[in-house]
């Protein structure tokens, strides 16, 4: 499975694409939420564009969660070494080469738009993540022209017969690095190519800027994209701080799906609301938001555990439930040792945030896997009954499971405790946190009437 024949279908990828599946939505991610599947168009040629913001993750997003064979385009210089090519071309990527390689290697691009011909004529989906590299910020940089070049020349080399519909994608994330955290993938609505084959016969460039120009203004309603620059930073806390408020307050069926995408663009909205409308308050709103982020940063607390603190009591019995877990987590832990520490030293070698969790699933997914079975072996050598062994080797990836999982819950139970004793040990500077958040409610409270009306 090479160059030649990616759009082919495989059984060992299709395998390997059905694990990736569940390693993806049902073990990194707690959850994945989808929003407005039925805006793919069925039995059609299709390029999906996603927003980049996470790296590799940002391509996982739609291939396990769009049910084609999709084929990927990515930097040529990632394939300068055959057999790293040739494990790109079995995960199905195609190398696009720019400017940028040299105008010798720019011609090498006539053979992978024919070979996007093939992909999109097999119906298999082609993806491009139109921003051309990945910045973890929350917003929608400028789109490079790539995509809208592929899709003309694709349709031109067919005599605009295949009537190529483009999908936005809009992908948000609850955390860029951590596992176990909420994945959210909103599907625009699509864009057909064919609607621009006027501009395009009057003018090529024309016709590219145009359909880059609506590509950008079809993604950002679809994700979290804050235009302020200089007030980037205030936006993206204040985004953060009261999405849940955002949903509660609205009567939108969006809001219930639940669509934190949603919530969190309203959040901005308001925001922006207020700095156009209020500008006395929106200056004392971002000095009090100032102090608040900051003392939190501080304490390492979040403002959903500090706004509702738990009572002694509900956090005794708490503690106590996960006493009764302890031997499990400890079983999980040891029996998982290499694998964790391998990932997590790997991971911590990182510098680029961004790239952290992408590099941390990959390794998973191969090193988990290798781990059980090596254990698998020892087990079949040395072990007398096969029941035992089959016991025990199930067991691994279980009881792994559960490790990670009770870490995580442990994690937050050691904050709601520290939180507890902050509130009983220092209640003026508790207070002081508590009437700071009373204050920015108050202002967003009041903003919040006039802007719903």
């Amino acid at each position: 499975m090479g160059f030649n024949n990616i759009e082919k279908k495989n059984l060992f990828y299709k395998m390997l694409h059905k694990y990736a599946i569940f390693a993806h939505n049902k073990l990194f991610y707690r959850k994945v939420y989808i929003s407005n599947a039925q805006n793919i168009p069925e039995n059609a040629h299709l390029i999906f564009t996603p927003n980049h913001q996470n790296a590799l993750m940002d391509a996982l997003a739609p291939l396990c969660n769009i049910d084609k064979q999709l084929v990927f385009l990515a930097r040529s210089d990632i394939f300068k070494k055959k057999f790293v090519a040739a494990i790109l071309y079995f995960l199905k990527i195609l190398p696009i080469f720019r400017i940028r390689d040299g105008y010798s290697a720019v011609k090498k691009n006539k053979s992978i738009f024919q070979k996007t011909i093939d992909v999109i004529k097999a119906q298999n989906g082609l993806a491009i993540l139109p921003e051309g590299n990945h910045e973890g910020i929350h917003q929608l940089r400028t789109l490079k022209k790539g995509f809208a070049r592929i899709a003309f020349q694709t349709e031109e080399a067919s005599d605009f017969t295949l009537d190529i519909k483009i999908v936005p994608i809009g992908l948000h994330y609850s955390d860029y690095i951590k596992s176990r955290s909420d994945l959210y993938i909103n599907f625009g609505k699509a864009i057909s190519v064919s609607d621009y084959y006027e501009l395009y016969k009057e003018s090529a460039p024309k016709a590219i800027n145009k359909l880059t120009a609506d590509l950008a203004d079809k993604i950002k309603p679809l994700m979290v994209h804050i235009e302020s620059a200089e007030y980037y930073d205030f936006y993206d806390s204040i985004r953060k701080l009261y999405w849940r408020e955002m949903c509660s307050t609205s009567k939108d069926a969006e809001c219930a799906n639940p669509q934190r995408i949603y919530a969190e663009q309203t959040a901005i909205k308001l925001l922006s609301h207020i700095e156009k409308e209020h500008p006395e308050r929106f200056k004392e709103l971002n000095s009090a938001n100032n102090f608040y982020t900051k003392e939190l940063n501080k304490l390492k607390f979040t403002d959903g555990i500090l706004s509702k603190p738990e009572k002694f009591l509900n956090l005794t019995l708490r503690t106590l439930l996960f006493l009764i877990g302890i031997p499990f987590f400890i079983l999980g832990l040891i029996s998982n040792l290499i694998p964790f520490v391998i990932v997590k030293y790997a991971e911590s070698k990182i510098k680029d945030l961004q790239f952290k969790s992408s590099f941390k699933f990959v390794l998973a997914i191969f090193i988990f896997p290798l781990y059980y079975l090596i254990i698998m072996v020892i087990l079949i050598v040395f072990c007398s009954s096969i029941y035992i062994c089959l016991i025990i080797a199930m067991s691994l990836p279980i009881t792994g499971f559960f490790a990670v999982t009770y870490n995580h819950a442990l994690s937050q139970l050691k904050t709601k405790w520290k939180v507890w004793l902050f509130k009983t040990r220092s209640p003026v500077k508790f207070e002081n946190l508590a009437s700071t958040k009373a204050a920015m409610n108050q202002i967003v409270n009041g903003a919040l009437i006039g802007f719903k009306n």
